[in-house]
């Protein structure tokens, strides 16, 4: 008889630093919002894509993470960060690993460029809006500036940084983003009353920004330098802003 794998103890400060990673895996739920401006009738289409697209990521990974729950030794999946290619070659042997190695980089290239396509188009908004500066706006067709600017800043990562490390900062830094989010749209429905619909108000914003709390403060405990680069990350776009044309209506805005 097989004696079964004992459990180790959960150790809450460590589990709210994965939930960090586990908050990066569904990011790109809002992705649709950044290109709403190219959507056919966006007020049907958008709120369909975000909840179909969210539902549909959310059982592929759930089903893909017990997979590799399931099918090799949590032993030899603990710190590793290619489990998919394990958990492979442990149902199929090595084949199925490489296999497996492949179509996790194919997903990741088509994460890039997904990427590639939304993110520039949000800094490109927000220059001709005066948020960030005129040159990373365009008035029509790609926004090549924006394409490269976060290219190089996205380079200068991986190219200084460790694999975790810049994971634990760039979740630490989107959970806080997201948090202020749903603040900004509680103190919005508190302005406008019940003419702004929430499902679940009071309480499931409330208790999304209490969750996002808690995890923004065992990661600061825990990883406190990706945290300090998340805070100052913010800190840094919070003076961009306050020092924008838009944030001075007196200061006029020039044209792209």
């Amino acid at each position: 008889m097989v004696e079964p794998t004992p459990v180790p103890a959960l150790n809450l400060p460590d589990f709210a630093v994965s939930l960090v990673w586990v908050s990066f895996s569904y990011s790109g739920w809002n992705a649709a919002v950044y290109v709403g401006g190219e959507v056919q009738n966006p007020e049907r289409n958008l709120p369909r894509a975000l909840l179909w697209g969210t539902g549909l990521v959310t059982g592929l990974y759930l089903a893909l993470n017990a997979v590799f729950v399931f099918s090799a030794p949590m032993s030899q999946l603990a710190g590793k960060l290619d489990v998919g290619r394990l958990a492979a070659e442990a149902i199929g042997g090595r084949n199925w690993g490489i296999a497996a190695s492949a179509l996790v980089a194919l997903a990741l290239l088509t994460s890039v460029s997904s990427l590639t396509m939304a993110g520039p188009r949000v800094s490109a908004r927000m220059a001709s809006e005066g948020n960030l500066p005129r040159w990373l706006a365009c008035a029509g067709g790609p926004p090549r500036a924006a394409i490269v600017l976060q290219s190089a800043i996205a380079l200068f990562l991986v190219w200084t940084t460790a694999y975790e490390q810049l994971l634990t900062f760039i979740g630490f830094t989107l959970g806080l983003s997201a948090a202020a989010t749903v603040f900004g749209l509680m103190v919005l429905r508190r302005r406008e009353g019940e003419r702004l619909p929430i499902p679940g108000w009071p309480w499931v914003p409330a208790l999304f920004i209490l969750a996002n709390l808690a995890i923004t403060a065992f990661t600061i405990a825990r990883r406190p330098w990706e945290s300090l680069a998340g805070v100052g990350t913010l800190a840094l776009g919070w003076l961009a802003w306050y020092a924008s044309p838009a944030r001075h209506p007196s200061r006029p805005i020039p044209p792209v």
